[in-house]
């Protein structure tokens, strides 16, 4: 029987866990949801005890499900990122987890900036302390200002997925890659393993609250008797280095080179590959990021709030959680959203046009409309979201693509995956088991680790479900829909209040 890798994907609503043979099949998977407090002054936290409960009972539930079990090889943990975990020496958590929407360190950043630190920041890193405060750099400072004890108490201030390594081996660790949020390595060389200290001035983050650099390769450490026990899996099996969520989602969906593109709407809708070299276009949202792919740096394309855009719209709409039948409702309407247009900055937008003040908004409402529209409007505005992202994409990367593959939760839609090949005018390739697609690219990452696969190897190994055209009939309605997208958002983010 050969083996399968156990991988932790923790994002924002929760961990899922897989179990991922070298085929890049889930043989089993498990969710469990993880709470987020919002606070009235901007903050947005989560209980890391409640991440972990959370890990173990998807685990457990994972692991009754496949049967017979394939021996476990390795244990690979994915999790959002820019959100930050005080932690003990022994990895349990000293305080919350300040999520990445948590805004409270916005003036902090602002602070640090300046001509000097900012030219520093973006020539040595790749990014400067973001203004609204959600990086790990004013997350340190929320720690220390609103929870001082447990800033106190911690040996490190960490990222989810190596809060989850330090829980499962007992070592505090983090790589180039994990800690990019932290802005203190310097990016223009692939593989670092010590922290720039004129960065780490720059940031004002205590050196001693920062965990200690393995390699983005190897094996950190192995599972421990009592992480063994309550996950109900062998102690001493080898875990590999964490990674950032959207990394693997490149890797689990084959975008390792320039000339592969992929989108990936979960909570967030992200594009994303990989190119040789560090370097960014701040204006846009466009950056580099060290990858664990050897030599490679993924580029972080973050469009904003996708899935979670769907979530939101469907409860407020009255459909509970039913999901699934909201989109079929959207998807029965004859003429789509009829003239309903949905703005999907609802946490203002990333790229390609960076602000924080710009909000969401539906337009061309009429009396005739009821709720389907407006789901159907929420689809279509995400979707063209990401259409007005692929060119500024493709001349960051200096590549076409021929297709583009679509992974997560939101490939799951047959509807959306064809209103995305609408918007992005290519031919969209929606991928089998799509909501495994972080988890499978981390088991990838470990099954290379181990030297059962190679990274080459991967495209090879996705299958694709289904393959969506251009609608060229709708070629000029989604240039011109997306031309008042565009319109809109400065107008958007001059509202009072925004």
């Amino acid at each position: 029987m050969s083996g399968c890798v156990l991988a932790i994907d923790l994002g924002t609503g929760g961990p899922k866990v897989a179990l991922v043979d070298e085929t890049g099949t889930t043989l089993a998977w498990s969710s469990q949801p993880v709470a987020t407090v919002f606070l009235d002054d901007g903050g947005a936290e989560q209980d890391p005890e409640q991440m972990w409960r959370a890990v173990v009972t998807a685990t457990r539930t994972t692991l009754a499900a496949c049967t017979p079990l394939p021996p476990i090889v390795a244990v690979a943990v994915t999790s959002q990122y820019m959100s930050t975990i005080p932690v003990a020496a022994d990895g349990r958590p000293t305080g919350p987890c300040i999520l990445w929407m948590d805004s409270r360190g916005a003036d902090h950043n602002l602070s640090l900036l300046s001509d000097e630190s900012f030219m520093l920041f973006v020539v040595r890193h790749g990014l400067i302390p973001l203004p609204s405060g959600s990086d790990n750099i004013a997350h340190a400072h929320v720690v220390e200002t609103f929870h001082p004890e447990a800033y106190a108490a911690a040996v490190a201030l960490v990222e989810p997925m190596d809060y989850l390594n330090a829980r499962l081996t007992g070592r505090v660790c983090a790589t180039q890659s994990t800690a990019f949020g932290q802005l203190v390595c310097d990016n223009r060389t692939w593989g670092a393993t010590e922290y720039d200290p004129e960065l780490v001035a720059a940031t004002r983050l205590r050196p001693d609250k920062l965990a200690p650099l393995v390699p983005m390769h190897g094996v950190i450490g192995e599972i421990t008797s009592t992480a063994a026990a309550e996950l109900g899996i062998a102690a001493g099996i080898p875990v590999v280095p964490g990674t950032i969520d959207s990394i693997t989602s490149a890797v689990g969906t084959g975008a390792l080179t320039a000339d592969r593109g992929s989108v990936i709407i979960g909570t967030t809708s992200v594009m994303v590959t990989h190119i040789g070299e560090q370097r960014g276009d701040l204006g846009s949202g466009l950056l580099a990021v060290p990858s664990p792919v050897p030599g490679r740096w993924y580029v972080m394309a973050e469009n904003g709030v996708g899935g979670r855009a769907l979530e939101w719209a469907v409860r407020l709409f009255g459909y509970g959680d039913d999901i699934a039948g909201a989109v079929d409702d959207a998807a029965a309407l004859v003429d789509g959203a009829d003239g309903v247009e949905f703005a999907p900055w609802l946490l203002g937008s990333i790229a390609p046009r960076p602000n924080d003040d710009v909000r969401a908004a539906f337009t061309g409402l009429h009396l005739r409309h009821d709720r389907r529209h407006l789901t159907r409007a929420v689809l279509d505005g995400v979707a063209l979201n990401l259409g007005w992202l692929r060119p500024p994409m493709e001349d960051f990367v200096g590549c076409t693509w021929p297709h583009v593959a679509f992974g997560g939760g939101g490939a799951q839609s047959d509807l959306w995956a064809q209103l995305l090949a609408n918007a992005l005018d290519r031919p969209v390739h929606q991928l089998d088991q799509p909501r495994a697609t972080n988890a499978r690219g981390a088991a990838f990452l470990a099954f290379a680790e181990l030297g059962t696969i190679t990274l080459d190897d991967v495209p090879s190994l996705l299958r694709v479900r289904a393959v969506r055209d251009p609608d060229p009939t709708q070629r000029e309605p989604v240039a011109a829909a997306l031309r008042r997208l565009q319109a809109l958002h400065p107008a958007l983010s001059l509202l009072p209040d925004a």
